[in-house]
Formats: C-alpha cells, structure tokens, sequence
C-alpha cells in the first residue's frame, strides 16, 4: 500500500469529579480495540466505537491511497475521574504500538478532551504528549475533541490542531473527523499553521452550550461564518465544569496561515463571550412544577404532550442514572401516561430477566445502592419487554452504532412505563425505548434522564417549546453553586458573578 502511514488512536472519557471513580473495566465494558480489531470494528454495519473513527478512515480513503496504523481505541460513557494505573497502562500500550509501527507521516488523536484521572487533572495532556514524543515534532499530530473538551496548555503545545465539535446535542463528530483527514493531508502537502490559544474565566453550564440557538451557538456561527481567508480551523470549545480543574474555561482555538489574522480573530470572538457572559446563566423548571404539568397530561388528553428533561441526572455527564426525585413524585401523585427512562438498575434488570415477560415482582430501585439522590424505593412491577441491550440508534448522538444498555427490561408500574437498563446510558436515542415495541407519540408524558442529546433524537416528538428541564438531586445539576468546586481558576463566571476580566 502506498501513501501516507498515518497512525489512529482513541482515548475518551468525560469526567465528573463527583462521580466515583471510572474503572479499567468500565473502559472495556464499553469500547477497547487494539491494533487490527480497530479497523475489523470500523467496517462494521454499526460500529460500537466512537464515530470520528470511522469517519476519518472514510474521508481518508476518498482521498486518496494510504496506511491506517491502528494503535489503540477506548472510550466509555461519561463518569467519574479514570483509574490512574489504567490511564498508565493504556499509555504504555500506546507506546509500545507506536514504536512497533516504524516511521509514521502523521497521527490522528480522537479525544473527548475532559479527562481527569485519579491522580492527574490533565490525563488528556499526557496523551497528546506520548503521541508527539512518539513521532517526533515534525510531523503532523491532528485531534479532534468534543466541544465540552477543558483545553490545557500540554494539548496545545503537543499538537498541530484541535478540532472540536461545533453542535450540541453532538451529530457532526464524524464530519470533524474528516475534517481532521483533509487538515492532515495539507500539512502533509506542505501547509504551515499558526496557532492561538484563548481561555477565558468563563464556565457555563452545560444547558447553556447548546448549538440551535443561545449565546454558545452565536460564538460558533460568528466563527464559521466570519473567519479570514487565512484561517483555516475555529474550535470554540465550551468546557465541562464538573470536571473541576484548573484547565476548566471557554476555550478559543484558532489556527491560520496568517499569525496576525488567527490571534484577531480569536480576541473577536473572545470579546464577543464576554460582553455577552450573563447569557450563559441558567434557570430551570421547578420540581412541583413539572410534576404539576404531568398531572394535567394525564388527566386531560387534550394537552400538549410534554418532555421533562432530568437534566441533573445525565449519565452523558457522570450522573447514576438512578436518582429518584422525579419517580418518587409521580409514583406519589399516581400520574397518568407517564414514559420514563433510562433507569439504571442492574440489579432489577437482572430480577426482570429471572421473571419473564408478564409476570408481577416487587423490587426495591437502588436496593444495593441507595444515597441522597437515588433513595431506595419498593414498588411492584409488571414486566412487559426483556432486550439483551444491544441496541442500534436511529437518530441523533447515537444513529448507526450500537449501544450496549445490558440486559434490559421495560416495565410497568401504576400509571408509568419504564426502560431499566444495566449500563450508564443517557436516554439520548427513540430506538432505546422503541426496541420494546414503544410508542412514543402515545405518552402524554416522557421524562428522559438526558442533559441536551435527547434534543436531537425526540425532536421528531417534542419541540423546544415543549420541554422542561427539571431541577432536581443529582451530579449534573446545572446550578453549578451547588457543587463544592475546589480545582476551577477563581474567580470565574457564572460562579463569581463579579469577575473581571481583560484580553492580554
């Protein structure tokens, strides 16, 4: 084969400080290929990988000949800080394929890029550093992140690019991915890039960085649309507050041909956030509220159906996916009509399973797990569908990859429909709920344990005029006031409503 060696690699994990800690095995649960398994994945009708992967090798192989070098890929759904020794020995691995593979033209680093690790804020640093220790500094290392990536200092002095997301609920990973493809063959080509690195004391909540419209999404378009001839990437990366690090803040990357052009233009678009910071504050629906609104659903079909997002409990940012406020509420107000899911129980998924479709069991939810947020709760159900949880996703964050929920149960208590599944996903995709033979549109209520993704595969059902999101328990809340942040730069805003701050 000719062409360009180019070596493709994945580390991704979302952390959440106050989550407990992402295993090894959580890693592996979820997605880890080494070498040739990478590829034989890719080609895959619906990969279980992350979807840059595949959309890379896509671009590339349009383009033109080349080698792909697969080296290592994991990710895992969004979740607590990652083991130390894994982060370590998943590095070392990464070393050892590096310096089997030989000589290499160029590297592809898919990253989330809001990895902390037990004993390191910057375990995404690190990565970035092994890859470009690994190839040497003339050749191109290009990654791309997710757009709630904490950008440090090591990620952009070890790389030629990042390129971030630019929607949110994410459905363009892939088209980054090719993105990063075309960049590569450039620089191979003989392209030079300038790069400008901006961050600023701003660390919104996550509600607030959606892309259909708000001040996050006026950022990102003013940067496409207005960027110079010169330019060549705009990365408005967002940030992840509960990852609670120093590398926490609205990040600004900008890289051009041109210096003078790349850094005016970052201090654009930087002035712009600022000037427009209170913006980014959040307000949400109130408990009794939403729960109010369900109630009248139930009794009056002539409603609106409606969604209430349990934003506070979104497994796609390290929560449990078991709180129970907003169960406990309808159980206790017998609400009608009512879809809820995903409820994270291995141990009642499992109990389903062991009883069969159609029969009545009484459970307790959280039995062996219960805290302040997901309490313990008896209640009787029916079960009414049993999946093996492998999943393919029709819409949105997860179209056209396989999902592994675990073993699975769809289950009825009272006036409540519900999907209790074994492993931490966000009810991101209708297919989660349709694989039991739900429909959807039949609900008067759906409530969905999701921060933003569920935006892109309910939107065939809700619009945004028809969706709450919820205050309530749980490790995603987005009144960031509430967590006791002890790494973020202080003083920064929303949390420090009077900070100040000037570009240098």
């Amino acid at each position: 084969m000719t062409g360009p060696r180019i070596a493709l690699l994945g580390f991704m994990l979302e952390a959440n400080q106050f989550a407990p800690v992402t295993t090894g095995a959580d890693f592996r649960a979820s997605c880890y290929l080494v070498g040739d398994e990478i590829l034989a994945e890719a080609a895959k009708p619906a990969p279980a990988m992350p979807a840059e992967i595949t959309g890379f090798i896509r671009e590339m192989d349009s383009a033109g000949d080349w080698e792909p070098i697969p080296i290592v890929v994991t990710n895992v759904e969004p979740g607590g800080p990652a083991e130390a020794g894994f982060v370590d020995e998943t590095l070392r691995l990464m070393r050892r394929l590096f310096a089997e593979a030989g000589p290499l033209d160029a590297v592809y680093l898919c990253n989330h890029g809001a990895m902390t690790a037990t004993d390191s804020t910057d375990p995404d640093g690190a990565y970035y550093a092994m890859a470009r220790e690994a190839v040497g500094p003339g050749v191109p290392v290009v990654a791309t992140v997710d757009l709630h990536a904490n950008i440090s200092e090591r990620m952009v002095g070890s790389s030629d690019a990042i390129i971030s997301y630019r929607t949110n609920p994410h459905v363009d990973q892939a088209e980054r991915a090719a993105e990063a493809a075309r960049l590569i063959r450039w620089l191979l080509a003989g392209g030079e890039l300038a790069k400008t690195f901006i961050r600023m004391p701003i660390v919104a909540p996550s509600v607030r960085l959606l892309t259909a419209a708000g001040p996050y999404a006026d950022l990102i378009r003013r940067g496409q649309a207005e960027k110079p001839a010169s330019v060549r990437v705009v990365s408005v990366v967002g940030g992840f507050a509960w990852g609670d690090t120093p590398e926490n803040g609205l990040a600004i990357l900008i890289y051009g041909e041109d210096a003078a052009d790349a850094e005016a233009f970052a201090k654009m678009l930087a002035q712009q956030a600022w000037a427009e910071r209170e913006r980014f504050n959040v307000t949400l629906t109130s408990l009794v509220d939403a729960l109010t609104a369900a109630k009248a659903r139930g009794e009056d079909s002539g409603l609106a159906p409606l969604c209430i997002a349990d934003v506070a409990d979104n497994p796609g940012g390290g929560g449990r996916g078991n709180t129970t406020d907003v169960l406990e509420g309808l159980m206790a107000a017998d609400v009608q009509g009512v879809l809820l899911g995903l409820f994270i129980d291995p141990a009642v998924a499992a109990a389903c399973h062991a009883a069969g479709v159609g029969a009545s069991i009484d459970v307790v939810f959280n039995r062996d797990c219960a805290d302040g947020h997901g309490r313990a709760v008896p209640a009787r159900l029916e079960v009414s569908g049993l999946s093996d949880g492998f999943i393919v996703g029709r819409r949105g964050i997860a179209a056209g990859r396989t999902s592994k929920l675990g073993p699975s149960a769809c289950v009825r208590l009272g006036g409540i429909t519900m999907v209790v599944a074994s492993r931490r996903i966000q009810a991101a995709d209708p297919a989660y709920f349709e694989a039991f033979g739900l429909d959807i549109g039949a609900f008067c209520t759906v409530v969905l344990k999701s921060r933003g993704h569920f935006r892109a595969g309910f939107d065939e059902f809700f619009g945004d005029d028809r969706i709450v999101e919820v205050d309530a328990l749980g490790l995603t809340n987005p009144m960031l006031s509430r967590f006791p942040f002890r790494r973020l730069p202080r003083p920064v805003y929303p949390l420090d409503p009077e900070t100040e701050w000037q570009i240098g």
